[in-house]
């Protein structure tokens, strides 16, 4: 790492140079072996008085010839310093500038010195990139002779500089390089007629500015323009007619905005020098690339992730008005490109790199590409092409293919060192006395179809250092020769084939510079070799889901120091955790679930600063220790064992933990009422999931809930606290098979986003929540065998789950779905009755008018109450509907008529 100035007094610099430039550049006569003027000299010893430079970078200012200092040039006509340059030596720019200050990559830009920037009048070069944070003055203004300025920042979301006001920009007239990238303009909407202003300017880059305005109201003349960047800012219009105007043009980039419409290609034909054209991450359209011909002096050209449409370099006679193209990058990737590829592939001698994928691109793979011997790189997936790839197209050492490759597509790559050919649809189809001409470095087949049988091929091999071949379709024994083919290999994967035999055929031999190996879902068998005890450049291990035996190695030591995950699961090992694991600080997640493995587990172990931590299914004993850092864990799986006493009240302290899982143990005691502190399941927590490379989200893939608490199957007591209800983001919670008494919590439908909710086998009592009803994304429920009572919930998601178990083995529930009604209900019921045969006896003493009404409005409602319910029988999603409308009508309803419906309800309960 660059080590960096740090200035105590920075304006004692600014002084120095100030007085360097103006103690008279009266000199005229040409002067030679020019020692150094003594008042320079003082200023500068001066100035480092007050530097700190911890790399002694300033070593040299101590000999009498101040010209031959690090940083310093003199001129050869007058003997003055003429250039300071203190720049951090991450790269070197070189300027043609007379008056020179670069003080970029440190970090003193303070008040002061701005003020002291602003009397270096004759200064043409300054570079204050990445050189701390602050306004920049609009004195600035004063340097009237800048040719160059860069106020160039880290990045967008860190920006290094803020300009108080574009205004001093328009007295610049002889600048000509302007860099302001990721600078915070106050007022960014001014940009451009400001900017325009500067008629020498050549080199404009504005990359992330949050420019929001490229109106195209304004007469912007950027005729001078070389080179332009606008990219990643915030553009959301069609592009400018202004655009038009440049006519010396020779680098345009606008990615990553938000423009759109269709592109005027009339830009492109007025800009005969462009050269660089990036308009990727957009969303324009059009048939940029319908005629090939206006691209004839482009070298690169990206248009990724847009809407572009029509046939690709389609010209009618199928020939280059400039007879050969100078492209050398293509980059049209994600757009709606469709048509066969274009017969003139010949015309593109120097491409290097050619993406057309995730296009709508059919018909062969034409000979032709193999005619482009400067092509490294070329990416045809996802489109229609013809599985039939052309031998000629051996020539290309990088491929991403669908179709058939066989030896004769390697047959003249003598020079090949790496070898990318990875696709869902890829066969390799060679012999097994083929020798490759060459010697490969880096094999990159994934999810290829390399077998079954093991490539024989490999075997000539004496350079690998990547070797992945996942997904690969071997099936077959790991061959004797095989660990010696992989005496330097860094990173290896042979993950999801069938391989067979011993594993320390593969791995049995020390490997000092293995980083990487995976060979989870394989059938190998045999120990787990010690000889990745001695890999200390190792920072991934999975061997899971194998038939591996015997005792985890022990030999594992703190020179270690990258190993970040472990992963051994669903194996055959038995034995305990060694202490030597806890000897892995950086370890990250630890994956030993599903095997035999026994004991007390290592209280050193839970010291480690782990995230994801997997031990479920093992013959584990004793107490569950105290963990450790709380902050880390976000995974906790201890399931499956024979842990016992209570839960540790330091899991409360575990605020990003989501996903607990203590089931099936001899836990007991109560659930501790701090759960709630688990905030990362609170309802305004960030959704956020730690992943190291995207390691732990392929560990996590697995598990059937992101955010869950499962205490199932212990001997869990007391009451379920209330503070649950405050994790709105569980997915899943399971308490049942404990001994759980007192009510369900009154608020559990807080918990929005609940999928499951198993309490069954305990002994809760009292009604259930009415509040359980709102849980919307419920689609299992189990609170069966408990000693509830009273009717149970109706409306919204319950009405789904009409299962009758669901509430079984509690006498005292009542209503729908069960069949028993609650007596409450049945009360009613009869009070209903009695008032219906009442007022039947009334109506006779009426007026005969009045029974012949009533009398035809029976039969009337007769008739349709018996077609309506044939409907509702034979339709149940008219039911299901129905009774959601009625669950509705109740809510709003009387007493007594919510009494009615539910009468009328049972008379047609779904079944």
């Amino acid at each position: 790492m660059a080590s960096y100035f740090y200035c105590s007094f920075m304006p004692t610099l600014l002084c120095a140079f100030f007085v360097i430039q103006t103690l008279g550049f009266s000199h005229t006569k040409a002067l030679t072996n020019v020692s150094c003027i003594g008042a320079e000299r003082e200023a500068l010893l001066k100035f480092k008085q007050d530097l700190t430079d911890p790399s002694r970078r300033l070593g040299s200012w101590t000999t009498e010839g101040c010209c031959e200092w690090e940083g310093v040039k003199c001129s050869k006509k007058t003997g003055h310093v003429s250039k300071l340059d203190l720049r951090n030596p991450c790269d070197d720019i070189e300027s043609a500038a007379s008056e020179y200050l670069d003080l970029s990559f440190n970090d003193f830009v303070t008040h002061k010195t701005r003020m002291f920037l602003t009397s270096l009048h004759k200064l043409e070069y300054l570079n204050l990139s990445f050189a701390g944070h602050g306004h920049i003055s609009n004195q600035l203004s004063n340097l009237s002779s800048l040719r160059y300025l860069d106020l160039s920042g880290w990045n967008w979301w860190e920006p290094s500089l803020r300009t108080e006001n574009l205004q001093s920009l328009s007295t610049f007239s002889n600048l000509k390089y302007l860099d302001l990238s990721y600078t915070s303009l106050i007022n960014p909407k001014e940009w451009l007629s400001l900017v325009s202003m500067l008629s020498s300017l050549e080199f404009l880059l504005l990359m992330g500015c949050d420019l929001e305005d490229a109106s195209a109201s304004l007469p912007i003349n950027f005729t001078s323009l070389i080179f332009l960047d606008l990219s990643q800012n915030s553009m959301n219009s069609s592009i400018p007619p202004w655009f038009q105007n440049f006519s010396k043009l020779e680098h345009l980039d606008v990615s990553d905005n938000d423009l759109q419409g269709i592109f005027p290609t009339i830009i492109l034909e007025n800009s005969q020098r462009l050269k660089f054209l990036d308009v990727s991450s957009n969303r324009m359209e059009g048939e940029l690339l319908k005629n090939s011909s206006i691209f004839c002096n482009l070298q690169v050209l990206k248009l990724s992730s847009n809407k572009f449409s029509g046939r690709i370099f389609d010209t009618k006679d199928g020939a280059l008005n400039c007879g050969r193209s100078n492209l050398k990058i293509v980059d049209v990737y994600n757009n709606n490109f469709s048509g066969h590829l274009p017969n003139q592939f010949g015309n593109f001698k120097d491409l290097q790199f050619l993406d057309f994928s995730q296009n709508s691109i059919s018909g062969p793979i034409l000979d032709a590409v193999g005619q482009l011997l400067s092509l490294r790189m070329l990416n045809l997936s996802f489109n229609k092409l013809s599985r039939n790839i052309p031998e000629s197209i051996g020539q290309i050492s990088n491929l991403e293919l669908d179709g058939i490759v066989n030896q004769l597509h390697f047959a003249k790559l003598t020079n090949l060192t790496v070898l990318k050919i990875y696709s869902n649809g890829l066969v390799i189809n060679v012999t097994a006395s083929w020798v490759p001409p060459f010697q490969i470095q880096e094999i990159l087949m994934s999810s290829c179809k390399v077998g079954p049988e093991f490539p024989n091929w490999l075997r000539t091999q004496k350079k690998v250092s990547v070797l992945d071949m996942s997904n690969a379709s071997i099936s077959d024994e790991v061959p004797k020769w095989l660990s010696n083919v992989l005496s330097s290999i860094e990173q290896l994967d042979f993950s999801g084939n069938m391989l067979k035999g011993d594993i320390s055929r593969i791995i049995g031999k020390e490997m000092p510079l293995l980083t990487q190996v995976s060979l989870s879902r394989n059938n190998l068998s045999g120990k787990i070799p010690n000889s990745l005890c001695m890999s200390d450049e190792l920072s991934l291990l999975d061997l899971s889901k194998n038939r591996l035996f015997g005792r985890l190695p022990r030999c594992w030591k703190k020179s270690q120091a990258l190993l970040e995950w472990i992963s051994l699961g669903e194996n055959k090992l038995n034995g305990q955790i060694p202490k030597s694991l806890c000897h892995l600080e950086q370890l990250k997640i630890l994956g030993l679930h599903g095997n035999g493995l026994d004991g007390v587990l290592p209280k050193c172990l839970l010291k480690l600063d782990l995230v994801i931590l997997d031990l479920s299914g093992n013959q584990f004993t004793g107490r569950i220790p105290l963990f450790g850092n709380p902050r880390s864990f976000e995974i906790i799986d201890l399931g499956r064992n024979y842990f016992t006493n209570d839960i540790p009240l330091q899991l409360c302290h575990f605020a990003n933990l989501q996903y607990l899982s203590l089931s099936h143990n001899n836990l007991s005691g109560g659930i501790p009422h701090c759960f709630n502190n688990f905030s990362r399941m609170w309802a305004n927590s960030t959704l956020y999931f730690s992943s190291m490379g995207g390691i732990s989200i392929e560990f996590t893939s697995t598990l059937p809930y992101l955010f869950s608490i499962d205490l199932s199957s212990n001997g869990l007591d007391g009451q379920i606290p209330e503070g649950l209800t405050w994790l709105a983001r569980l997915q899943n919670l399971n308490l049942s098979q404990n001994k759980l008494i007192g009510k369900i919590p009154s608020d559990i439908g807080n918990l929005n986003y609940l999928e499951s909710l198993d309490l069954s086998n305990n002994k809760l009592s009292d009604e259930i929540p009415p509040s359980i009803s709102n849980l919307h994304f419920l689609s299992h429920l189990d609170l069966s065998n408990n000693n509830l009572s009273g009717p149970i919930p109706l409306g919204n998601q319950l009405s789904t789950l009409n299962d009758q178990s669901i509430y079984g083995g509690n006498n005292g529930l009542c209503g729908p779905p069960l069949l028993k009604v609650c007596p409450h209900d049945e009360l009613n019921h009869t009070g209903k009755q009695d008032y219906h045969n009442s007022s039947k006896d009334e109506s006779y003493e009426g007026d005969s008018i009045h029974m012949w009404f009533y009398s035809g409005s029976g039969v009337g409602f007769l008739v349709t109450f018996m077609g309506f319910y044939g409907i509702l029988h034979s339709k149940k999603s008219w039911r299901i509907s129905y009774f959601q409308l009625v669950d509705t009508i109740i809510r709003k309803l009387s007493i007594v008529g919510m009494i009615t419906i539910f009468w009328f309800k049972r008379a047609f309960q779904i079944q």
